[in-house]
């Protein structure tokens, strides 16, 4: 099957901070590649321990997670959905994995998608667009 080009018009996350949380650094940069590819602004770290470390300062409009990086993602999850409930914002986050099978669980514990690897970048772009709360081009953050 051959790919379509990609147009500017398709590109849809201009203006989208995404924060990825990856331990393996070439899914790590294989992410933020295609996000970044899709128009959006991305901080990468290793570890939820450090996304929950940044979370509160970066305000970022999408979390994409792997769900076994070298700590817990799902921890991960309830804490940006704790942290985020107190400031009335919502912050989606997408569970990247290559474990097969769970993704009625992962959605059950407050995942609003979940992506296996490898993840198509398109459709994780697409993903994305389909869960921000808010459009393209309007801040996470609040004065």
């Amino acid at each position: 099957m051959r790919d379509e080009p990609i147009g500017a018009a398709s590109r849809g996350l201009d203006g989208i901070h995404a924060l990825i949380v990856e331990d393996i650094n070439g899914s790590r940069a294989a992410l933020r590649l295609a996000l970044q590819y899709c128009g959006a602004l991305v901080t990468s770290v290793t570890t939820a321990r450090e996304a929950e470390s940044i979370l509160e300062e970066l305000h970022p409009h999408v979390l994409v997670t792997d769900i076994n990086a070298l700590d817990d993602g799902v921890a991960l999850v309830r804490a940006v959905a704790a942290m985020t409930a107190a400031q009335e914002v919502r912050v989606p986050t997408i569970a990247i994995t290559a474990a097969r099978g769970r993704r009625e669980d992962l959605l059950a514990e407050g995942f609003v998608e979940v992506v296996e690897k490898p993840a198509d970048a398109m459709d994780l772009c697409r993903t994305i667009l389909e869960h921000l709360p808010t459009p393209p081009g309007v801040a996470a953050d609040r004065d």
